[in-house]
């Protein structure tokens, strides 16, 4: 009994913190991975852990509960965890949270995003229209170079 006890501990402990890491990752993103990654989570996990449950035992049922609970319950509060480190800037060195605060810039919502790829983005329109023959090679690097060195100053 106590085997059963520990093991069903360890998998509730391991799938919530899957759940935590998801909803925070998913929190902190800039790009609405939001909808799919939470759908594909409670489809796979959910899906195969409920399909599962059908083939159990009655007492070993508790640990396939204990299973969906820990992962649903993780990811909600790693989601709202990650909102609140988002919104308050958190990560974010306390003298640029003053800077912020003082000038009363009111950044675009994806601004407070930590997980954000604006420099992918616009690196891949540059190479795009460099493609495309809009750039030659000094102005496509010229570009990116601005790009890179204006996230940075």
């Amino acid at each position: 009994m106590s085997e059963d006890r520990s093991v069903t501990m360890l998998l509730s402990i391991g799938l919530f913190t899957l759940g935590l890491l998801i909803g925070t990752l998913v929190a902190m993103s800039a790009h609405s991975l939001a909808q799919g990654v939470l759908a594909s989570l409670f489809a796979l996990f959910g899906g195969s852990l409920l399909g599962l449950l059908q083939k159990v035992p009655i007492h070993d049922q508790f640990k396939v509960a204990a299973g969906i609970l820990a992962i649903s319950v993780g990811t909600l509060i790693g989601l709202y965890s990650g909102i609140y480190v988002n919104e308050h800037q958190l990560l974010t060195p306390v003298d640029a949270r003053i800077v912020a605060r003082r000038t009363g810039s009111s950044a675009p919502l994806e601004a407070n995003k930590y997980l954000r790829s604006t420099v992918l983005s616009k690196a891949n329109a540059i190479d795009q229209q460099y493609r495309n023959g809009g750039f030659t090679d000094k102005q496509a690097y010229d570009e990116l170079r601005k790009i890179l060195t204006e996230e940075h100053d």
